[in-house]
């Protein structure tokens, strides 16, 4: 479930190629037109396989034809679909590598792998840094999140998680990443980037961004491997004579 929720920009759209553990991350050779989530696992035992996302843009001048996210701006996640095929054994180490490319004059391409910038949200506790971060035991950091009952004052679970038929007794990894196919249909839960520090905003430039989140055990075998490609555009109030955002900076 931590999976899931470090991975609200992850955007899917149809794509007619194919794409898994063999992809080149960083080595882009054309433009990505449409966002794209895809299982980059290579370990057939790992824990967390076959990754689907749909979303749908809020921004009025999107194409709904090339599904992007502009920010500052939102989105909508329509749905997911994730299968978990065994008990996920603590510790469960995450991590996550990015890389941006923009594109010049003439069609040349240039890609950085992004750092790690410090995040000061309280959003997530133990979420502390985006881009090519280590974020830990992610059965920690889930430990760390676990909701609580305004009425009883007691430790509860995610509604997401009761949706899916976990016991409120039972939000922990054990109990929420146990083996089965989670499913949302109809979810539509608004992702809301419109709040976004001046920080990120310079450090999510326009381009083409590929994020590479990896889940990893006690041994270093692979447990997860969820893939994101998905342009990034800058959102251009059309009555704000001043521009918008350009590669982090006011034009």
């Amino acid at each position: 479930m931590l999976i899931l929720l470090l991975s609200t920009l992850a955007l899917a759209g149809a794509q007619h190629r194919s794409f898994d553990a063999n992809y080149n991350f960083g080595q882009l050779q054309q433009p990505i037109d449409t966002a794209l989530v895809f299982d980059c696992g290579s370990n057939p035992n790992r824990a967390l396989q076959n990754p689907k996302f749909t979303f749908r843009s809020t921004d009025p001048n999107a194409d709904p034809n090339q599904q992007s996210l502009t920010l500052p701006g939102s989105f909508i996640l329509e749905d997911f679909e994730i299968e978990v095929t065994k008990p996920i054994v603590r510790p469960f180490y995450g991590r996550v590598e990015a890389w941006r490319t923009i594109w010049l004059l003439g069609g040349a391409s240039s890609t950085i792998q992004l750092g790690c910038i410090g995040l000061s949200t309280d959003n997530v506790v133990g979420i502390d840094g985006f881009g090519t971060c280590d974020y830990g035991d992610l059965c920690g950091i889930l430990d760390l999140n676990i909701p609580i009952n305004d009425t009883t004052g007691q430790p509860t679970c995610f509604p997401e998680a009761i949706n899916q038929g976990i016991p409120e007794d039972q939000c922990t990894c054990e109990g929420i990443i146990a083996p089965k196919v989670y499913a949302t249909q109809g979810y539509n839960r608004l992702i809301d980037f419109t709040d976004l520090e001046p920080g990120m905003l310079t450090f999510l430039a326009e381009g083409d961004y590929e994020f590479k989140l990896i889940a990893e055990d006690d041994q270093g075998n692979e447990e997860a491997c969820i893939a994101i490609r998905v342009p990034i555009k800058e959102y251009v109030d059309p009555n704000d004579t001043g521009g918008g955002w350009f590669f982090g900076k006011r034009r």
